[in-house]
């Protein structure tokens, strides 16, 4: 178990995949307990597997009797650890080897959310020979909207090309290193006139990113 002499502060939560204690059913546990002399519910993450089941058979010794016996359960990306930090508990606490922090669950929120909007470099655009991408028409119910598509992985470009053979799009791959590549390319696509980039497009344009968020 970490050292609970060592604080984590905000900045050091771990990165995902993060680990929770569920119980029989899969439900999330939370500890019900008073932090400032205030009646308070307490969820807890994991920086591994390990710790978890650690602290789930030694619950009894911090007095959380209530996460004694429970299983791990992976908070695989970001996403999902705004899920759980936003379930309606007051605080979360997180325990990694290098120590532990006890955080406001709106704090946790928050940086999961701006976490999560992160682009996981480097980034893949389907291109022709001059390094040309291509727009897509994604409609809604406010018309069509002109779209960036950005990938996680060449694989995920790809498929995305075979599954959309009616839009003819080019062959060759692109590549974004970073945040200062994507900058210029975000700009182009704005004055092509795209309103939205999409990562990993699957789901139309509920997954959109202003253009201009990215240009900033």
């Amino acid at each position: 178990m970490s050292d609970p002499t060592s604080e984590l502060s905000l900045e050091e939560l771990p990165n995902p995949p993060l680990y929770r204690l569920v119980d029989e059913e899969g439900r999330d546990v939370y500890a019900e307990t008073g932090i400032g002399g205030e009646p308070a519910t307490v969820g807890v993450i994991f920086a591994s597997e390990e710790l978890a089941r650690e602290f789930s058979a030694r619950a009894p010794d911090y007095d959380m009797d209530v996460f004694a016996g429970l299983a791990p359960r992976s908070l695989g990306d970001w996403g999902a650890v705004e899920v759980f930090a936003s379930a309606g508990e007051d605080y979360v606490l997180a325990i990694s080897d290098s120590g532990t922090g006890l955080f406001h669950a709106a704090d946790v929120t928050r940086l999961a959310a701006e976490e999560a909007r992160e682009m996981p470099f480097p980034l893949y655009l389907i291109s022709d020979e001059r390094g040309e991408s291509p727009l897509i028409t994604v409609e809604t119910e406010e018309g069509a909207v002109l779209v960036a598509a950005l990938f996680s992985s060449p694989e995920k470009a790809r498929a995305f090309k075979a599954r959309a053979v009616h839009l003819d799009l080019p062959d060759a791959l692109g590549t974004i290193d970073d945040a200062d590549g994507l900058r210029p390319h975000a700009l182009v696509a704005q004055q092509a006139g795209a309103d939205y980039a999409v990562l990993d497009p699957e789901s139309g344009i509920t997954e959109a990113i202003p253009v201009e968020e990215l240009i900033r």
